[in-house]
């Protein structure tokens, strides 16, 4: 009797909602109770998750619903909840003195049962509307119709526009969003973002960044594994284009520094990314890089790599492209006090 009652306590409608966009902006902690799983795939900014139901729970309770009805599902839920209850509460402990905002994929049972145990036990906790479903088709209509004016930073690997682009107020750094530095080493020592996570990035850059037009570098439509919206894309292709130049010397140090060998570990995954261009180099030149890498001969390998490889794969790219300025980057500073100067005039002329 005493289990019925509180399975009606904790299913009850709640009272407690609030718009997503209200939970972050008030400062809110954000628990997505969803399944580790599909937090990793997209989440709302700034969100810790809390599982609920583990992957396979979720989808034992899933069949259940599709071929036993919704009751049998809700008790196959408490069933698997019930032994983890404690460990569940341990988890939100450490937030007690917080305002808790959850979700879950619809703003369903899952974050409305959790919303009403917390409060059954002294929690500040309010359930986000709509869920994470909600969040996300807001970002996917924002980026589909997202075409600001931009300028394009383009120029050889190593020149240092990704340091510019971070000195740049109005700026949106698609690498950083991206965590893939887009290239053939650009996974080394980060976390890629998945589609979702890069969208959702892209979408809180926007809101946050000033007036238009903004600096980004020149990307192909991939960066890692995810794509560049349709609509930003085409951005870029009609933007105000400016090539960034500098000395051989000058890029292959800039280079050795981005790119420090840590651990033997990611000198492997290096060698390894290195042999799968023997097709491309052929493999007398190939072994020779493996071989300059394992005796920490860095400028000479990166100089290589950029004569024989980045810079030739570039050339081809930008041949048809105009820049409307040239400039140098052998000093950043520099680089970046004439971009600001130039964007200030494009703003003036319109």
């Amino acid at each position: 009797m005493q289990d019925a009652l509180l399975q009606r306590e904790i299913l009850r409608e709640s009272e407690m909602v609030v718009a997503y966009r209200e939970a972050l902006d008030s400062g809110y902690l954000l628990v997505d109770v969803r399944s580790a799983a599909e937090f990793h795939r997209g989440a709302l900014p700034g969100a810790i998750n809390i599982e609920l139901f583990d992957s396979d729970e979720r989808a034992h309770i899933g069949t259940i619903y599709k071929h036993g009805g919704q009751t049998r599902a809700i008790e196959q839920g408490f069933a698997c909840v019930a032994p983890k209850l404690e460990g569940l509460l341990l988890d939100f402990e450490p937030y007690k003195n917080r305002t808790i905002a959850i979700y879950c994929a619809r703003g369903g049972m899952r974050s409305r049962s959790v919303v009403n145990l917390l409060r059954l036990k002294g929690y500040s906790a309010l359930q986000i509307e709509g869920g994470y479903k909600s969040y996300r088709q807001e970002v996917l209509d924002f980026l589909a119709h997202f075409r600001p004016r931009l300028i394009v930073l383009h120029g050889y690997t190593g020149v240092g526009k990704t340091r510019i682009i971070q000195g740049l107020k109005e700026s949106i750094d698609l690498e950083e969003l991206a965590q893939h530095r887009s290239s053939l080493f650009g996974g080394l020592d980060r976390k890629p973002s998945t589609q979702c996570t890069f969208e959702t990035r892209l979408h809180e850059a926007a809101l946050a960044i000033g007036d238009e037009p903004f600096f980004v570098e020149g990307e192909s439509r991939k960066i890692g594994r995810v794509y560049i919206p349709t609509a930003f894309a085409r951005s870029m292709k009609e933007a105000v284009l400016v090539n960034i130049d500098c000395s051989l010397q000058t890029r292959i140090s800039r280079i050795v520094e981005d790119y420090p060998i840590k651990d033997e570990r990611q000198r492997g995954e290096i060698e390894a990314i290195l042999l799968s261009l023997k097709q491309k180099l052929g493999r007398v030149l190939v072994e020779k890089m493996c071989d300059l890498l394992q005796k920490d001969q860095l400028n000479e390998l990166v100089h290589i790599l950029l004569v024989e490889y980045y810079d030739k794969r570039y050339a081809m790219s930008m041949r048809d492209y105009t820049f409307a300025l040239q400039i140098s980057s052998e000093n950043i500073a520099e680089a970046i006090t004439t971009l600001n100067h130039y964007r200030k005039a494009l703003m003036a002329a319109n």
